[in-house]
């Protein structure tokens, strides 16, 4: 198991009159090889949550396993944990820092003080796994696009060879095209037999790329389950302030108009299939 987390709770400001509960008592496990998406209204616990699974916060009560590695064990190195559990917070872009990007992509390598030929390694291998010329290494990383920077910051956590991945909005604030280029990337590595948690407001992307979902609420997990089974609950995310994936909504609208759509439509993939399914019963020849 990649990560088992239990029973647990993170109070900001505690016995402060500002004090926040932000989780409470969560318990959840990821398998080795899985996707896994956590979506919930801002303010739900979500980063406070992904924040714990590579001890960058420490938890008020409860316990976070990584590979079955106690995180709150007293002989617990955090640079162990952090090689396991990469991070990429929201718009890592605006965390670069070195004068290129080799160095940029190096950064955490050079803190293991590996050789510098294993190093340079990584970083070869990092930038091809985020589709990054080699050409650019000796570039400034504030003189590429936007899309080319986030790509670098994602390569410096990959240069550091984690067995799991954990995105917070890795698309956010990107055009369609470069969304798509970023999700595909996201998509590769996990077929490369990454585990990988992310944190998204798409339900599109979420049904798409995940093998299971976690919603939270107010600090809770709400829901859970594959996302056929979440997306089932379209009225309680309504009511957490959520909604259900586009080809979802439109599935249930045409299950009121008396089309035979069946529970657990919200690909277009599978829109069409139920819909060509619906023409063939009624003896219309697609063309």
């Amino acid at each position: 198991m990649a990560i088992e987390v239990k029973g647990l709770t993170h109070v900001y400001m505690q016995d402060t009159p500002f004090e926040t509960r932000a989780l409470n008592e969560i318990s959840l496990s990821v398998n080795d090889g899985e996707f896994i998406g956590i979506i919930g209204h801002t303010g739900s616990g979500k980063s406070t949550l992904i924040s714990h699974l590579n001890a960058l916060e420490k938890s008020a009560a409860g316990t976070v396993f990584v590979d079955g590695i106690d995180l709150g064990g007293k002989d617990v190195a955090l640079s162990d944990v952090r090689r396991r559990v990469g991070l990429v917070f929201q718009y890592p872009e605006y965390q670069l820092f070195e004068e290129t990007v080799e160095k940029d992509i190096a950064f955490g390598p050079s803190n293991l003080k590996l050789p510098q030929a294993e190093i340079a390694a990584r970083v070869e291998r990092a930038m091809a796994q985020v589709g990054l010329a080699q050409e650019l290494k000796q570039v400034s990383p504030f003189e590429l696009s936007g899309g080319q920077k986030r790509r670098v910051a994602i390569a410096g956590v990959l240069a550091m060879q984690p067995s799991t991945l954990i995105l917070d909005e890795p698309a956010a604030g990107l055009d369609p095209a470069g969304r798509r280029d970023m999700l595909r990337l996201i998509q590769s590595v996990h077929e490369s037999r990454v585990t990988v948690i992310m944190v998204s407001h798409s339900m599109d992307d979420v049904g798409r790329l995940c093998d299971r979902v976690f919603v939270l609420n107010h600090g809770s997990i709400a829901l859970s389950g594959t996302p056929a089974e979440v997306f089932e609950h379209a009225e309680e995310l309504r009511e957490i302030g959520l909604d259900v994936p586009e080809y979802a909504r439109l599935a249930a609208l045409l299950r009121q108009k008396g089309f035979d759509i069946p529970q657990g439509v919200y690909t277009l993939e599978a829109m069409e299939e139920a819909v060509l399914r619906n023409l063939q019963n009624e003896g219309v020849r697609p063309c």
